[in-house]
């Protein structure tokens, strides 16, 4: 057996094992809060079959979206982390789907709840100990081939060299190398990245690619990331490509509108508590004001205010509009806090319910930042084409320094893929980017926007 097949049946076994654990304390937890109240029969038995299914299920789904499920690919305490929330998600689901049927609170047995997901967590994190070592162990770094068109590939660079355990850079070459010197650098690696290559020598490269039998992974421009949402015309003989208009459903923004406001109205309700609690502290820190308002753009270039919990000392802008910086010497102590959690975000919940925001779309830029990164990007301004978000598609997978053309392709691949299903698994995902260090990353020192 090849190390690829031994990587796979790693990948299985913990996948079973998981999966296994998911259905067994399910089981577990649902008989022993409604086991005395029935009879030992047939009956009680499939209802419990019928939970188990259903709770692994639930499980499983949220694992796939949190990726929990990518052993050998993430670190172990990201693996954990993910776990923690899929059963975490899964057994409050649970939980409610028990209350519901019995409709009595005194019975449940929360501390059991809270016992079993303590057990679920630290016999994962074994698993998961284990499963990353036995993957290691066969595990080879993936060689790189970079075949390049402009300088753009130094960030793809930099960011590989960031995962080294990962990555092996094995070619880097530019596009106007002799062709024939490129099909000869590809067949020394595993994946292919074309960062911009020039249009005539991409489809070459991916036809050769095609014939060897090589991943390759192409860099995305604006305009293709505007044709993405698209159907297959046969009006005649020769297939043409179709660009749908208008991709959202009829009744997408009705929807939607009515989420924002349901669900800004019971997060307020819920966090009162934390708001409560953060106004305190910051007035205690330096008896300055509470919260913080600031000039935003949201859909089609309309101004509004949006309001945070102030993060920084008074008056952090006196020299001028930038963005924070790493160890930014203007945050409060209170705000490194606040902002580490995204606690400081919460009075946005307020610019939801009023309109001038949604839960999901791109994060409001300030207009004298948009103006500075058109300079560079004009399609910048195609981000106003929906209302801004409390967190969006740019959140999940980019972070507070990701580049402007970077973040706008990343809010247009949501633009022109925007659907409930596919808010509410940004509104999902988010839960764990929270957490996450990195997404919270300021810009380089010295910087005043993410621009390169």
């Amino acid at each position: 057996m090849d190390n690829k097949r031994k990587k796979a049946f790693v990948k299985l076994i913990y996948e079973v094992l998981a999966i296994m654990l998911a259905f067994l304390t399910a089981v577990y937890l649902w008989y022993r809060n409604v086991g005395p109240y029935w009879q030992k029969d047939f009956d009680g038995t499939r209802t419990l079959l019928v939970v188990g299914i259903i709770f692994s299920l639930t499980y499983w789904f949220f694992e796939k979206m949190y990726n929990a499920q990518k052993i050998g690919h993430y670190r172990m305490p990201e693996l954990v982390f993910s776990q923690m929330l899929s059963f975490g998600i899964a057994d409050f689901c649970l939980y409610g789907a028990a209350f519901i049927w019995f409709h009595d609170i005194f019975r449940m047995r929360i501390l059991l709840f809270l016992q079993i997901f303590i057990v679920q967590i630290f016999i994962i994190s074994i698993v998961i100990f284990v499963c990353n070592k036995l993957y290691a162990r066969y595990s080879e770094k993936v060689c790189v081939a970079i075949i390049y068109g402009d300088e753009e590939y130094r960030l793809l660079i930099h960011k590989m060299e960031m995962k080294k355990y990962h990555y092996k850079i094995t070619v880097c070459m530019s596009d106007d190398a002799d062709f024939s010197k490129i099909c000869e650098a590809l067949t020394q690696c595993d994946d292919v990245y074309l960062c911009n290559v020039n249009p005539e020598i991409r489809n070459q490269i991916v036809l050769y690619c095609d014939k060897i039998g090589k991943d390759i992974h192409v860099s995305i421009g604006i305009e293709e990331l505007l044709t993405m949402g698209y159907d297959i015309s046969h009006s005649f003989d020769t297939p043409y490509i179709r660009n749908r208009k208008t991709p959202v459903a009829w009744y997408y923004p009705f929807v939607k509108r009515l989420f924002d406001i349901m669900v800004s109205l019971f997060c307020i309700l819920i966090l009162s508590p934390v708001f409560a609690v953060v106004a305190i502290a910051i007035k205690l820190c330096d008896g300055g004001p509470v919260f913080f308002k600031q000039e935003r753009l949201t859909q089609n270039g309309k101004r509004f205010w949006i309001y945070k919990f102030r993060s920084m000392i008074l008056n952090a802008e006196k020299e001028g509009a930038r963005l924070a910086s790493q160890n930014d010497d203007r945050i409060t102590p209170v705000g490194k806090v606040i902002r580490a959690l995204r606690i400081d975000e919460l009075p946005q919940l307020w610019n939801i319910l009023k309109g001038d925001m949604s839960i999901v779309g791109p994060r409001p830029e300030r207009p004298e930042i948009a103006e500075e990164y058109m300079k560079d990007v004009p399609e910048f301004s195609m981000r106003l084409k929906v209302k801004a978000g409390l967190t969006g598609y740019a959140q999940v997978y980019g972070k507070y320094n990701t580049t402007p053309e970077d973040k706008l392709k990343l809010d247009l691949l949501y633009i022109t893929q925007r659907s409930m299903l596919f808010d509410l698994k940004i509104i999902f995902y988010t839960i764990k980017i929270i957490f996450l260090p990195e997404s919270t990353e300021g810009i380089e020192e010295g910087k005043t926007t993410a621009a390169r």
